[in-house]
Parts: structure tokens; sequence; C-alpha cells
């Protein structure tokens, strides 16, 4: 009998999690694009939103890095500036990890800076983001949103030819730091999305 009533229980949960609205579409900013997903829970006022895609940083020419972000959101405001669709206003904490481009220093002994640039590496931060959405009528969600990271950037070595001795390369390792590209979240992002 408590087997039986285990499986009742889990399959409800499961239907009930199954039947709150989702969303599913691209965000686009400053920095690349992503697909994104999103998750309703408790009465439609609570999102789960997970972003995975393409980073450039702030060199749209440079080599491109991923980027996976998630966040967890709370609708606190419902505007009625329209009388179809709905309106809704948002925020929340998340964290961030990829594999992304950005600025590198390396300082010599005397602390001067000896070669700096653009360059890929490991990031793993923390997030909030603050957003406007509209969903019309039919089944389609536009938003747009800030989501700046705040983390560390651990970058790739370095490896430069040594035009006297070629035998031996300089070799910078790599570095730890801010992760800058970060702040590009404080540039809007659009996202659009199909609503079911």
């Amino acid at each position: 009998m408590k087997k039986i009533l285990l499986a009742i229980i889990i399959a409800a949960t499961a239907i009930s999690a199954y039947a709150q609205p989702r969303a599913a579409g691209l965000r686009v900013g400053v920095s690349g694009f992503e697909a994104d997903y999103q998750h309703t829970f408790v009465n439609n006022d609570q999102f789960l939103e997970g972003t995975f895609g393409v980073d450039f940083g702030y060199n749209i020419n440079g080599e491109p890095g991923v980027k996976a972000a998630a966040t967890y959101n709370f609708i606190w405001a419902h505007p009625a500036w329209t009388n179809k669709g709905s309106w809704a206003l948002y925020a929340g904490p998340g964290v961030a990890i990829g594999y992304v481009n950005d600025n590198t220093a390396w300082k010599g002994a005397d602390g001067n800076i000896q070669i700096s640039g653009e360059m890929n590496g490991f990031m793993l931060g923390i997030c909030g983001q603050v957003g406007l959405e509209y969903t019309f009528w039919f089944p389609l969600q536009l938003s747009v949103d800030l989501r700046p990271v705040v983390g560390l950037h651990v970058s790739e070595s370095y490896r430069v030819n040594n035009p006297i001795e070629p035998s031996k390369p300089f070799i910078y390792k790599s570095q730890a730091s801010f992760y800058d590209n970060g702040l590009l979240g404080l540039v809007p992002s659009i996202s659009v999305r199909y609503r079911f």
C-alpha cells in the first residue's frame, strides 16, 4: 500500500510540474546569443530560467566562447498596461558558468604589465536578473532584461615565440582575475519565446 501511495504522489508531482506554463526561445544580447528556457512554478509567480549559448565578450571578431546561466525569478508585479495579453516585472538571483573570452594582463617582476589582451578561459560567477516581459494572447512572449555577472575568470596560458632563442618561447601562465565581460549584462538583452 505504501508503494502505491508513493507512486501516486510521485506521478501527481510530475504531472503538476509538467502542467506548469513553460516557454522556449532565443535571447540576444550585446555579447552573443543564447537558447532560452523558462519553467513556471508557484501559481505562476516564480519561474526558473536557463540559458546556454555563444558569447563573444567585447570582441565580436574574437574567438567565441560558450556560457550557461540559470536564474530563479520572482514576479513582483503584473501591470495592467493593455487590455489583451499580460505584463510581468521580475527579478531573481542566479549562477553562470562558461568558457569565455575576457581581458587578461600579465605583469612582470616590477609590477608593470608586460602583455595584455583578450584571452579565453574558464568563468564562474553569480548573477542577478531584472526584467520586463509581455505574453501575448497567443503563445508568444517577448522580454527585455539586465543580467550582470560578477565572477572569476581563469585564462589559458599564453605562449609567445622568442625571436632570439626560438627553442625557448615566452610562456605566460594562466591568470585568475575579475570577469570584466560580466558587466556587459548591464546592457539590455531581448528574448523571444514560444509559450506552451
